[in-house]
C-alpha cells in the first residue's frame, strides 16, 4: 500500500511540474523601439509582456504593461526554433503594423484574418 501511495504521489508531482513548466513557456518580454499597431490598437514604444493561450497553431495573444492588458489579438503559433536567441519584433515599416515576434523556440504571427483587438 505504501509503494502504491508513493508511486501515485510521484506521478502527481511530475504532472504538476510539467504543467507549471509548460505554462512558463507561453510568455515573453518584448521591446518596441517605436509605436506599432496590433489589431486596432496602437502600442506606444516600450516594454510589453506577451502571453498566449490556446492549443495548436491558432492562439490568443495578449500584450500587457504592468498588470494591465493593453491589447488582445488572434495569432498564429509556429512551434519550431526561430534561430533567434532573444525576442525579435517584425513590423511593416510603412503601416507600422506588428507582423510577428520571433522567439528562440517559437514564433508568433499577427497577420491572420480576423485580427481584432481589444484593450482592457
Amino acid at each position: 500500500m505504501k509503494v502504491r501511495t508513493f508511486t501515485l504521489s510521484a506521478v502527481l508531482v511530475a504532472l504538476l511540474s510539467m504543467t507549471v513548466w509548460a505554462a512558463d513557456t507561453n510568455k515573453a518580454t518584448i521591446r518596441l523601439s517605436e509605436p506599432a499597431n496590433v489589431g486596432s490598437t496602437q502600442l506606444p514604444a516600450g516594454e510589453y509582456k506577451l502571453t498566449w493561450t490556446g492549443t495548436g497553431s491558432d492562439v490568443e495573444a495578449k500584450f500587457s504593461q504592468g498588470k494591465k492588458t493593453v491589447a488582445t489579438v488572434p495569432a498564429r503559433l509556429v512551434q519550431e526554433p526561430s534561430g533567434y536567441s532573444s525576442p525579435v519584433v517584425r513590423t511593416n515599416s510603412e503601416t507600422k503594423a506588428l507582423l510577428g515576434v520571433g522567439l528562440p523556440k517559437v514564433s508568433l504571427s499577427f497577420t491572420g484574418d480576423g485580427a481584432a483587438s481589444s484593450g482592457n
